[in-house]
């Protein structure tokens, strides 16, 4: 009798330690899914509320603005050098050129963006036609006289992306389709042709 009292007892105490086990590994099983799930959702709000930069690569070069065989149909002036072909006149008063103008043969060629760049400026000007102003850092460069302009201000755009067409205005009628860009680094106009082939750190 005592004997089987006792081998009774001792399933009890087996039963009970067996289901407490079970207890333990299901709290635990339980506290691991929740912790898991928990990390997942903070995870997942932390992705949702915190945007991601984009820096600008400043190791990009500066492009040509086009990808045809445009040529070079009115210097800069830089009050050394061409002083000639570096002139517009219009109205029947000569002014300095303060930019560069390219044309293909007065085609409609591609206008490409320098640098990659946010949209600070689009209008469109009585004299100068269409206009798109790109800013990469503390360069801006000023596309002018332009057709088919589907940008619009705050858009970004990179490197080579085609902004608009090369078109027409009244101030240069003479040169027919055109690109007029003028480049200003921290506020002042520099010779576009100081932009190609450099850095956006290289450039002064």
């Amino acid at each position: 009798m005592y004997s089987y009292t006792k081998e009774k007892n001792t399933s009890k105490r087996r039963l009970i330690v067996a289901l407490s086990c079970v207890l333990v590994i299901a709290v635990a099983f339980i506290s691991y899914e929740y912790t898991s799930r928990k990390d997942k959702e903070d995870t997942a709000v932390f992705k949702e509320s915190v945007p991601v930069l984009s820096l600008p690569d400043t190791t990009q070069k500066g492009i040509h603005p086009f990808n045809v065989e445009a040529k070079t149909v009115l210097e800069y002036f830089d009050g050394k050098d061409h002083e000639v072909d570096s002139m517009t006149k219009f109205e029947g008063v000569y002014r300095a050129n303060q930019g560069i103008d390219y044309a293909c043969n007065d085609e409609a060629f591609d206008v490409l963006a320098v640098f990659a760049g946010d949209v600070s400026e689009v209008k469109e000007d009585a004299l100068f036609g269409k206009s798109v102003t790109i800013k990469s850092k503390d360069l801006s460069i000023t596309y002018q006289s332009l057709d088919d302009v589907a940008l619009k201000q705050g858009d970004k755009v990179n490197q080579g992306d085609a902004i608009a067409k090369a078109g027409t205005n009244i101030y240069n009628k003479e040169l027919g389709k055109h690109l007029h860009m003028v480049v200003e680094k921290n506020g002042t106009i520099i010779d576009p042709k100081t932009v190609f082939d450099k850095t956006l750190s290289e450039i002064k």
